[in-house]
């Protein structure tokens, strides 16, 4: 039977960005009055996820394979000293949301002080980081990775600004209560984000209250071109799609519960290709994924799309 993607992202670019370290930095964390007042504190954005990891550094920058060595062993010798604060962060960040679910921002603001100097330790640590990139990189990478940081910026501030509305149902709970108006959750196509094609069909992405649904993402470049016709070169770039619809849902990766993965004429050799395009993806905190072999997708030479849900943190 023939089994097509009817709501497939036709393309898809990382956003990109610059940062303290690449020469324009973003604002500090204050548990004061801020731009969006002050209900809403400012906390660490990417910093708490890291730098572009290796598997989509490969696509976005189009590393050579002695650069994608050199990057895997500064990138995962980076992740495993900063382990820690990370996971402290993350911590910090669930028993913060449990306190504002609850209506209690008073204990809410006592986590975002420990988020404010885990975040300012790990922002120095990937200012250096991305500092010494430059011993690895071209110009072209370095801009190219300028563009990715100044993407996952965007999507920090983005963040923020929802957080202001969760900020203020936490003052309007700890007023009336957990018996109070109860705010339904409406279903939102999200708009597509710049330097992503307009699906075919449908929504590229759509929210209910903090579950995120995206479409299948296969392997074309932002002209809807395919990246390659070989499984392993669609699969690095339908990953990296996926990041980039993430970003612009201000999601990341962790966010992500489950992956549906349709692979055309699929073998069970296939396995090893796609762990390896999408090894960001099948850490150790893996999402559910779900593998199906089909006849054919919706886009004539597409061998994978992928699909994804996720819990965003609004």
């Amino acid at each position: 039977m023939k089994l097509s993607l009817s709501n497939v992202f036709l393309a898809a670019t990382l956003l990109l960005a610059p940062h303290d370290a690449w020469g324009q930095g973003y604002g500090r964390g204050s548990t004061g009055q801020t731009r969006y007042g002050p209900s809403a504190p400012r906390l660490p954005g990417v910093e708490l996820v890291g730098p572009l990891d290796t598997a989509l550094a490969r696509a976005t920058l189009a590393l050579t394979p002695d650069q994608a060595k050199r990057y895997a062993q500064v990138y995962d010798s980076f992740m495993v000293a900063t382990r820690p604060q990370r996971d402290s962060a993350q911590d910090a960040i669930t028993k913060m949301n449990e306190r504002l679910d609850g209506g209690d921002r008073a204990a809410a603001m006592l986590y975002v002080e420990q988020l404010q100097d885990l975040g300012k330790y790990l922002r120095d640590r990937q200012d250096r980081f991305e500092s010494d990139l430059r011993r690895i990189l071209t110009g072209d990478q370095v801009k190219a990775y300028k563009k990715w940081r100044e993407g996952e910026d965007q999507a920090a501030e983005r963040k923020r600004r929802q957080d202001e509305v969760r900020w203020e149902e936490a003052s309007f709970r700890g007023q009336f209560g957990p018996g109070g108006p109860v705010t339904p959750e409406i279903k939102t196509a999200l708009p597509t984000p710049a330097g992503v094609a307009d699906p075919a069909l449908g929504s590229q992405a759509v929210r209910v209250g903090r579950n995120l649904y995206i479409a299948g993402q296969l392997g074309v470049d932002s002209a809807g071109a395919l990246a390659g016709s070989d499984l392993r070169t669609q699969a690095e770039r339908a990953f990296a799609n996926l990041g980039t619809v993430l970003q612009a849902a201000s999601a990341s990766r962790r966010d992500v519960t489950s992956l549906t993965i349709y692979v055309v004429n699929y073998r069970p050799a296939d396995l090893e290709t796609i762990r390896g395009a999408g090894g960001a993806f099948f850490g150790a905190n893996a999402p559910v994924v779900t593998v199906l072999g089909v006849q054919s997708l919706s886009r004539d030479g597409a061998l994978i799309a992928i699909g994804a849900t996720a819990m965003s943190a609004r």
